[in-house]
């Protein structure tokens, strides 16, 4: 609901007259009320049943045959007005963060009985993509750690980790202690553990009577006559049979009225599926990713590759990534699990196909940080977003929002950036040439950026195989095999044989998201159904249209972050609560020509070359978008005393508005201080992490022991961990003089990750007993890098035998260049009794 507080005559006798305080902008201290849930809707019900101007609004309504619900309600002579927020339409979007976050803001960051806000959710839980319910899990060995079956299969399995960190997934007023406990919240955390954060922060900030679940919105329609704009919402409430795809042809329309329309059905609405010739003859053997949701998803699938068949991934974002790892962490799981015998074939092999490269990043990379006080520079290891988005990597000055077709000077800068951090040797793993045709500078290609942590060494053990081009036909064959054609960059093709399944990782297309506006809608924002970059022609950074002033969008772009929902939500409210009572929103003659210029610049955007001057996210620049916002709504950002002065990440915890959840932020920044600055004398769990990460593959060894020397070739290959108390596990074998064999584990705690070492079975391939576990020790990085190198040590005790193990790892970037283990007796400085040298094996 609505109340107009600047652009009407106030009355002797409102409600509103009786505020006992006045704010100067919409963002002032809310009201809450204390009366129960539903207790404020319900006394409002009684008063427009009294007052004169709603029984003749309601008597005007039935001479219509429209009358449903009022189209206001009033509230003695206070206006009353209600607001959707469409979290609905689309097969696979329940209500969401855009949804949740955008009517929070209505309630809570306005004076009350400024906006009530609908929230119409399809499904009948809360959560969009994410699941509210955590997976059951049962004892089991050996290829499936634990069962992932869910009640209620949702498009993302639960026990999936984000690929940002917690701080930048989450809201400004929510801290995830709140959620989960002081000591259990991961730096990543699982999907169903965000889905029980958007839970708890709609039972936090939201009443039953907003969230509608169950009901789906089938129609929008906005009539102009008569003067200010109303919104006219058909719905459908749903029951659970209608959720498992049941006959709904039957349901009963219900109509409403509203002021306002908020589209925050999400982006990813439908998974996309490529024209390719051929393809459809080849269907039973093809999926979307977003099938490949869990263990026996992906053993099912596999299983298609037996005999040495190859299972090919078709894409070049994120998506692919994630499926061309799982499958191959698979095809290595069915070789090293416990139990499992020694093949030398028979196994499917993974080949991932993509029209382009792109830089592949882990979850956690080096950061230069430098001491204002000594200029000294040393790194540390960080949450890649936390390092991304640090505001010191921004020029001196206000932090500007960079938006529009991508110049080759720009490309170039941030390819220097990725290879700087990345390192040099890492960057060398797979494919050539990023983001360069021809090497020529004009024929810089903007580039990609998919997140995974252990892609890269797939890639360079040979488990992935990659090629960069388009695949231009899929034939099959009666064997049940099938060869897909390939063109090459150079316009030459290929063909690649024996193809037993194929995985489009292509991606999802935003238009069903949108279905329910009509086309007179449709056509005042440009819409272009065959554009899944630009769907619309948008001004105020994606929220509004301003020949459609009454209808926004929040969290409606590729690629979202939760802040900017945040943000856009903040901007549509602000604009909405100034709107005047009889002609909705007016924007002045500067406002206009603004933004009419936005969107000239997106009709730029949206015609520049897809291939030279797009890049991978319309709006990408999450820095720019976040400080650019928080100037135009009057929000400063929140300082992090802990740093010296130094900026700190974006986080939206440091863009908090005042209001309900303080604790929550000042726990949420504390948090953030306390991961920037680890506590002295114990390392980061990210370094643990990065370590663990960067032992993938194969290595040349050398030992010397007191008697003798050895070498050989020592290999870490990655399976399903034996036991759920461990978040990875490596089958360590060598080979040699010597056979080897050994078990690496590492926890993802969040208060501290462990690396441990266990001795094995050599008959079976199964841990038996702990030899030791890794402590590390504090960074030893040089005070200036020199190409990105630094160094870092862990020790470990073995009690039974009395002996030390102490570590050393060499990094450049964000891969282990060689490091080194030293067995000693104790006490410390006790004899040696080996020292091994490893060394990077590098295919060719």
């Amino acid at each position: 609901m609505s109340r107009f507080r600047s652009q009407r005559k106030k009355n002797a006798r409102s409600i509103a007259s009786e505020d006992p305080w006045r704010v100067d902008t919409p963002f002032g201290p809310p009201q809450i009320s204390s009366f129960p849930a539903g207790g404020i809707q319900r006394i409002r019900n009684t008063l427009s049943r009294l007052s004169p101007s709603a029984r003749a609004e309601r008597e005007l309504l039935k001479q219509k045959s429209r009358y449903k619900i009022p189209l206001t309600e009033r509230n003695i002579d206070t206006l009353v007005t209600k607001q959707l927020c469409s979290d609905s339409f689309q097969p696979e979007r329940r209500a969401g963060p855009s949804g949740l976050v955008t009517a929070k803001t209505l309630l809570h960051h306005f004076p009350e009985g400024t906006f009530t806000p609908s929230i119409f959710e399809k499904h009948h839980e809360i959560g969009g993509l994410w699941p509210v319910h955590r997976d059951g899990r049962g004892s089991n060995s050996g290829l499936t750690p634990f069962s992932r079956a869910h009640e209620a299969a949702g498009p993302v399995d639960p026990s999936m980790r984000t690929n940002l960190s917690r701080f930048t997934v989450s809201f400004s007023d929510l801290a995830w202690e709140s959620v989960l406990g002081a000591v259990d919240v991961p730096m990543f955390p699982q999907a169903w553990q965000v889905g029980r954060y958007l839970e708890t922060y709609a039972e936090r900030y939201l009443s039953a009577e907003v969230v509608r679940l169950g009901c789906e919105v089938v129609r929008a329609v906005r009539e102009v006559a008569g003067g200010r704009p109303r919104w006219t919402v058909q719905w459908v409430q749903r029951s659970g049979n209608d959720a498992r795809g049941e006959d709904t042809e039957q349901r009963a329309v219900e109509t409403e009225y509203f002021d306002f329309l908020v589209v925050a059905s999400g982006y990813f609405s439908r998974p996309y599926t490529p024209d390719i010739h051929g393809l459809a003859a080849f269907a039973d053997r093809s999926v979307h990713s977003s099938v490949l949701r869990s263990l026996e998803d992906l053993d099912a699938f596999v299983e298609k590759g037996y005999d040495g068949g190859r299972l090919v991934v078709v894409g070049g974002s994120m998506s692919a990534v994630e499926a061309a790892s799982s499958l191959a962490l698979h095809v290595s799981s069915l070789r090293h699990a416990p139990g499992s015998s020694v093949q030398t074939g028979g196994f499917p092999e993974v080949y991932h196909l993509s029209s382009r490269p792109f830089w592949t990043v882990p979850t956690y990379i080096p950061h230069i940080q430098t001491d204002n006080a000594t200029g000294t520079e040393t790194v540390s290891l960080l949450p890649l977003d936390l390092a991304m988005y640090d505001l010191a990597r921004r020029p001196p000055g206000p932090v500007e929002y960079a938006f529009g077709p991508v110049s080759a000077a720009q490309v170039a800068k941030v390819n220097d950036y990725f290879r700087s951090v990345l390192g040099e040797d890492y960057t060398s793993i797979g494919p050539g040439g990023i983001g360069l045709e021809g090497g020529e500078e004009e024929t810089l290609r903007p580039s990609w950026v998919a997140i995974g942590n252990d892609y890269a060494e797939f890639v360079r053990s040979k488990a992935i195989t990659t090629t960069i081009g388009r695949v231009s036909a899929v034939r099959a064959s009666s064997s049940g095999r099938a060869k897909v054609d390939i063109e090459l960059p150079g316009k030459e093709s290929i063909s690649l044989d024996d193809v037993a399944a194929i995985v489009l990782a292509t991606g999802f297309t935003p238009f069903p998201s949108l279905a329910f506006l009509p086309e007179d809608v449709l056509s005042a924002l440009e819409y272009s159904p065959g554009d899944s970059f630009f769907p619309l022609v948008l001004d105020g950074k994606g929220t509004t249209n301003a020949n459609i002033p009454d209808m926004g969008f929040v969290g409606f772009y590729r690629g979202p972050y939760w802040g900017i929902m945040e943000m856009q939500a903040r901007s549509l409210a602000q604009t909405w609560a100034r709107a005047d009572t009889q002609n909705g929103i007016q924007f002045s003659e500067k406002e206009l020509e603004s933004k009419a210029q936005e969107r000239r610049r997106v009709r730029e955007y949206r015609n520049a070359d897809p291939d030279l001057h797009r890049g991978q996210f319309p709006m990408g620049d999450y820095t720019g978008l976040m400080e650019s916002f928080a100037r135009d709504l009057g929000i400063c950002r929140a300082p992090l005393p802990e740093l010296n002065e130094r900026p700190g990440p974006v986080v939206p915890a440091r863009y908090a508005l005042p209001g309900p959840g303080t604790a929550d932020i000042q726990t949420s920044l504390q948090a953030l201080q306390d991961n920037l600055q680890p506590r002295r004398g114990r390392a980061s769990s990210a370094v643990a992490m990065a370590i663990f990460r960067a032992l993938h593959g194969s290595w040349n060894f050398t030992r010397s022991e007191q008697d003798s020397v050895s070498s050989g070739i020592s290999t870490f290959s990655p399976r399903y961990p034996s036991s759920p108390a461990y978040e990875k596990e490596y089958l360590y074998e060598e080979s040699g003089q010597k056979l080897v064999s050994s078990v690496y584990r590492v926890t993802d705690s969040p208060q501290d990750a462990q690396i441990t070492v266990w001795s094995v079975d050599p008959q079976d391939k199964i841990a038996v007993a702990l030899s030791h576990g890794l402590r590390v020790l504090n960074q030893e990085g040089p005070s200036k890098l020199s190409q990105g190198a630094y160094t870092i040590r862990a020790t470990g005790n073995q009690w039974s035998n009395n002996c030390t193990y102490d570590y050393v790892f060499r990094f450049n970037g964000v891969a282990i260049s060689s490091w080194e283990c030293t067995v000693r007796t104790q006490p410390e400085h006790g004899v040696v009794l080996s020292r091994t040298l490893y060394r990077r094996v590098h295919n060719t």
